[in-house]
């Protein structure tokens, strides 16, 4: 099936086209006018991905893929990596209030944990390379396009990846091309962002493309006892990459990039009060009213204790060689990144020094090689097979604690834990492809992993504090060392068939895997295993892709059935005091349901589309959690039970944390010329979820309703789209919604605290764009 097609990405139904005012006879252009780009709207350019390793057709790839490309993702102002949930209906995130372990979920299964050395089950990947820690993507800028693929996607790209896969993919610099870009946007929250390239050719074989970037928001949490504000940006980074093409048959890209974060975040507010009389008491006297519209702390030591905090810094380097050999192409992708992170925060939540050591330094190095030989495209038996090796090393320390009794004199308590996590991966992977006939193929693939994990611990109380400390986190102090190791084959088989020219059928079967992992903080029980095992699932899809109206119009869908077993996740635990978060294996869950992507291209400079998920999400054997507080007293209910004396309760059958049933995104994007040298920049998105629990354990107090975010912008473009103009609002109906909801750690007695977002509030802001040159 190699047809061009018409896709914008991501889109809105016809309904809101019209509800924005687009004339009529924008339906009926002749299909020989060109938009503002120069393309008509009858011969569109075709959506290239690399979902396996080769450069396709979107609509020739048998998995189910979401592709945003980087005019899109600028359009409607995807500024960091949680956005792009805006376009991807199969895609939630999963803010954490650490936000060093915060990530994305694909069809509800996500990773949500507190531990630095427990990895994400969805894998991002930037340029080829695997992150091993997410969240160093920070920031979406001059990105080429951004692939979102559904279900289990280890085969080829690294490691793990077992619910799915992020793939961003940055411009390369451009040989024989001299081109700047630079771009300021302000907003009414104090956002403050600006940002350049710079693309220049050296001779006819080698080119530089040099980003930088900045961003600045204001906060929206307030500390009223310090009258400071949290939760806004700061941060700033550069990308460098290097191209060298000495002849057709090779190419060599370099790149390099830094970023610095020292935004002040994650605060959250109180939701409700539970019996903390401490915390009561300074709400009164400052006036602070816990609920959904609340959005201010007391607070006296916000970044804790830890001198530096807060800082995150991402930096790395990599290169790719590709060779083609009279026909093979070897590929070659090396690459190394580290990221340090200084982390602390006030766990009180009061003017006194009660618990104002929570956090520490953070140390983290990957280093990562690929090696790929992949055989020529269109034989009737293609073929792909590659070497992977990857090494990560992850240097915590953590400490807790602090004056539990009141400010000093008063005894100091506080607990520490240094780890020291060193992991290696090695893989060998292969497919094949048999195109049995011009609309048959079938397709096998697999991969042998090889995991190898050493971690060593050592507990023990900071100096001048008192002796047993450790227990205040449900440890014990000690030096253990543990290792493991884990050897899995997974693999995938396809099948694609197509019916017609343009409409091709697919089916899939997979095992995916997803290696183990450490608690490395927090909780550390006696009798309960710091390795978390891997996690394996077994996924099967059923998919169409169909492209009509003269290749105008595409439609996608997919039927999915997903059954992973020793799941990683984070629990809430009760029995150590204080409570705190433990990361456990579940025994299984499953998530099965459907999706679809509707784009059209109707007429000259209009795209319009709308993409939704049904998603069934349930733990099959979750038993042990604790109970909600409000379920224990004044006797345990609900069907929760006594052991020893901690209430617990069997969460099998509920639904999954952080998992909405229904998600869609809709958008629309209009461009139509308005005098000479002008176009009309017209654009507008609309995302809906339905309601949400944020708890494995059924706690009602942690239910976030369904809500909708409408976006929209408009705008002019002049100089032939050099020179542009743009004002948006953001949440244009002023819709409140929560990231978060959990019980309150600095209020276990019924106390819930909540995790807001900056789009929370309607905004307005204004973007000025220039291009010159390419």
């Amino acid at each position: 099936m190699r047809k061009r097609i018409i896709v914008n990405s991501f889109g809105l139904a016809a309904s809101i086209a019209a509800g924005i005012g687009l004339p009529a006879m924008a339906w009926a252009q002749a299909a020989d006018d060109a938009d503002a780009h120069g393309r008509t709207y009858a011969d569109p350019a075709e959506i290239l991905v690399t979902a396996r390793k080769r450069v396709e057709n979107v609509q020739d790839v048998s998995e189910s893929v979401t592709v945003a490309s980087g005019e899109a993702i600028e359009t409607l102002q995807i500024v960091q990596p949680s956005d792009l949930t805006r376009i991807a209906p199969a895609l939630t995130f999963r803010d954490n209030p650490i936000p060093t372990s915060s990530g994305f979920a694909v069809r509800g299964i996500g990773t949500s944990t507190f531990s630095s050395t427990v990895e994400q089950s969805v894998s991002t990947v930037v340029d080829g390379v695997v992150l091993g820690q997410p969240q160093s993507a920070a920031s979406l800028i001059d990105i080429d396009r951004v692939e979102v693929l559904e279900g289990p996607q280890g085969l080829l790209f690294g490691k793990n990846a077992s619910a799915g896969l992020v793939n961003i993919v940055t411009r390369s610099p451009q040989l024989g091309e001299l081109a700047a870009d630079a771009s300021v946007t302000v907003g009414s929250d104090g956002e403050f962002r600006n940002s350049g390239m710079l693309n220049v050719p050296i001779g006819d074989k080698l080119a530089i493309r040099l980003v930088g970037f900045r961003n600045r928001t204001g906060g929206f949490i307030k500390n009223v006892f310090l009258n400071q504000d949290y939760n806004g940006e700061k941060n700033y980074g550069f990308r460098g990459k290097l191209l060298y093409e000495p002849s057709e048959n090779v190419s060599l890209l370099i790149s390099a990039d830094y970023a610095k974060d020292t935004s002040v975040c994650c605060f959250s507010t109180a939701r409700t009060l539970g019996t903390n009389a401490n915390l009561a008491n300074y709400f009164d006297l400052f006036d602070i009213v816990p609920g959904p519209d609340n959005r201010s702390v007391a607070a006296g030591a916000p970044f804790g204790t830890y001198p530096g905090a807060p800082l995150r810094v991402y930096k790395g380097v990599s290169g790719q060689l590709d060779v083609d050999l009279g026909g093979l192409e070897l590929t070659s992708i090396t690459a190394f990144r580290q990221n340090h992170y200084i982390l602390d925060f006030d766990g009180d939540q009061t003017p006194l020094d009660r618990f104002d050591y929570n956090g520490g330094d953070y140390n983290y190095k990957q280093f990562s090689q690929e090696l790929r030989l992949a055989s020529p495209a269109g034989q009737t038996i293609e073929w792909l097979a590659g070497l992977y090796y990857f090494r990560s090393t992850n240097d915590v320390f953590y400490q807790a604690g602090g004056h539990l009794l009141g400010p000093p004199p008063t005894p100091l308590v506080v607990a520490v834990i240094e780890t020291d996590f060193r992991s290696k991966s090695y893989a060998g992977f292969g497919s094949v492809t048999w195109n049995a006939t011009d609309a048959l193929r079938l397709r096998v693939g697999g991969r042998l992993t090889r995991d190898d994990l050493r971690a060593r611990r050592v507990a023990y109380d900071l100096p001048g504090s008192l002796p047993g400390s450790s227990a205040i986190i449900g440890s014990v102090a000690g030096d253990t060392t543990e290792t493991g190791e884990t050897t899995n084959f997974s693999w995938k088989v396809t099948g694609e068939y197509d019916v017609t020219p343009d409409v091709m059928v697919y089916a899939n079967a997979a095992r995916g895997y997803k290696g183990p992992g450490l608690a490395s903080s927090g909780i550390i029980a006696p009798g309960v295993d710091p390795i978390i095992r891997p996690e394996k699932v077994w996924a099967f899809d059923l998919g169409i892709k169909t492209s009509f109206l003269d290749n105008r119009a595409t439609f996608n869908a997919a039927l999915f059935y997903e059954d992973f077993t020793d799941f990683q996740t984070q629990i809430y635990d009760t029995s150590t005091n204080p409570p705190g978060f433990r990361t456990t294996n579940a025994g299984g869950l499953k998530t099965k349901g459907v999706q679809a992507q509707l784009s059209v291209r109707p007429a000259r400079g209009l795209s319009l589309s709308a993409n939704g998920i049904y998603v069934d999400a349930k733990y099959q054997d979750l038993d042990g959690l604790s109970c909600p507080y409000a379920w224990t007293v004044p006797v345990p209910t609900n069907g929760c039970r006594l052991v020893g004396t901690r209430p617990v309760i069997d969460a099998s059958g509920n639904r999954l944390a952080n998992a909405p049933k229904f998600k869609f995104n809709l958008a629309a994007n209009y461009e139509t010329p308005v005098s000479d040298g002008i176009d009309l920049l017209l654009s507008t998105d609309y995302s809906w979820r339905s309601a949400e629990q944020f708890s494995a354990n059924g706690d009602p107090m942690t239910i976030q309703p369904a809500f909708g975010i409408w976006n929209g912008s408009i705008g002019v473009a002049l100089g032939d789209g050099k020179f542009e103009l743009r004002a948006f609002v953001r949440n244009l109906l002023d819709q409140d919604y929560v990231t978060l909801l959990a019980p309150n750690s600095a209020d276990t007695s019924g106390g819930y605290a909540q995790y807001l977002s900056r789009y929370s509030d309607r905004q307005f802001g204004l973007t000025m764009r220039m291009r010159l040159g390419g």
